[in-house]
């Protein structure tokens, strides 16, 4: 497969999407499919769906207009419906809103599925090699988006510069540095009060006003600051050395802080205040990755490295729903998930290493917010 593309981006938001449309077009459309399929899976058909995404276009251009004016460049960009672009980038309310209703439809069929499953870190300078402060994750998600994800750098004079990742036709950002070392992080979690609240700031206009901010406190304010339609955690670093690992709910939110210099989070609530979790019935596997992946990490604390995370993130035990995660042949087509792509973030370097696909058999890459790409395996 080819690599994973690069788009570099500059101040006006429109000119962004339009640049992205373009380039990504064939992508976007495919992401769509593969997002109506699984609506479809969960019951959800394509008319509902794309009406769906109509809904959110206002709604977005009110919350963000600049968010909405690089999601307006994408659509012109690729030729692909406005509305169709929404429904991207709102998929995780969409998506999220049907986990919730499949863990309530086990007790009447008994079925599990896995759905989620990402892994994530977070470590403190004391802890690490080289003092830095480190983030990153396994991102595990629909296995028909794996090659249609793309890395964003974007430099600009009216924000901060931002290096990120998202897939193609979402602006959001969902893992990300930027400029003032702010770094993010991110897990999908659903709590039996998801839904509660219509059309409240998305998911992925949070992770891009996350690493739009230029001070830490800002960077959180956008997670905090509002109710919200789905659970989500954000692990939300700096590089000076802080990181907050934030459980949010639709009404309520709770905050783990590493412990002796880590934090390790998967995709069900540990914080009771947030009502029954509901992910863990559907991903079972989410009750030991994110034990498994402290224990690979905390043995050496004090040392830990790019190499190291590396082993860690590829760990197979419980294969195919491991931290590294491959799809599970057990479930349909469009429901499969995998490790789409691995990072480790160096928020004091303002650097990305990221393989593309499983970290098991992906070279890591290292991208830089000044532009400089090169292959580094683990060493």
């Amino acid at each position: 497969m080819a690599s994973l593309p690069v788009l570099d981006l500059g101040s006006d938001p429109y000119e962004r999407g339009l640049t992205h449309g373009r380039a990504l077009s064939q992508q976007i459309a495919e992401n769509i499919d593969t997002y109506l399929a699984r609506f479809a899976a969960g019951g959800l058909n394509a008319e509902t769906a794309r009406a769906e995404g109509v809904k959110w276009v206002d709604v977005m251009r009110e919350q963000n207009a600049d968010y909405a004016e690089e999601m307006r460049g994408i659509s012109d960009g690729s030729e692909i419906a406005i509305g169709d672009i929404a429904m991207l980038n709102a998929r995780y309310e969409i998506t999220f809103g049907l986990f919730g209703d499949e863990a309530k439809a086990n007790d009447d069929s008994g079925l599990t599925g896995e759905a989620d499953g990402c892994s994530t870190f977070g470590i403190l300078p004391d802890s690490t090699a080289s003092g830095h402060t480190i983030l990153g994750q396994n991102w595990d998600w629909l296995a028909g988006v794996y090659g249609r994800c793309v890395v964003l750098r974007i430099t600009r004079d009216n924000g901060p510069n931002i290096l990120c990742y998202t897939e193609a036709g979402i602006v959001g950002g969902k893992m990300g540095v930027n400029e003032h070392g702010i770094g993010l992080v991110e897990n999908g979690l659903v709590s039996d009060h998801d839904g509660q609240n219509a059309y409240e700031k998305p998911f992925h206009m949070r992770c891009r006003e996350v690493l739009d901010a230029e001070t830490y406190d800002m960077a959180l304010l956008p997670i905090l600051a509002t109710k919200r339609v789905c659970s989500a955690n954000f692990v939300v670093g700096h590089a000076d050395g802080e990181i907050i690992d934030i459980e949010t709910s639709p009404n309520a939110i709770s905050y783990i802080y590493p412990q002796d210099g880590l934090v390790t989070h998967s995709n069900h609530f540990i914080d009771p205040r947030h009502g029954p979790s509901q992910m863990e019935r559907l991903s079972t596997s989410t009750l030991y990755r994110a034990n498994r992946l402290d224990r690979l990490l905390r043995k050496h604390v004090g040392k830990l490295d790019a190499p190291i995370i590396q082993d860690a993130l590829a760990d197979h035990f419980g294969h195919p729903n491991a931290i590294c995660r491959h799809p599970d042949d057990r479930q349909p087509v469009a429901k499969q998930t995998m490790t789409n792509a691995a990072f480790i973030f160096d928020l004091n370097e303002r650097t990305m290493l990221v393989a593309d696909g499983p970290p098991c058999e992906n070279a890591f890459v290292i991208h830089t917010l000044d532009g400089d790409s090169v292959s580094r395996a683990a060493e």
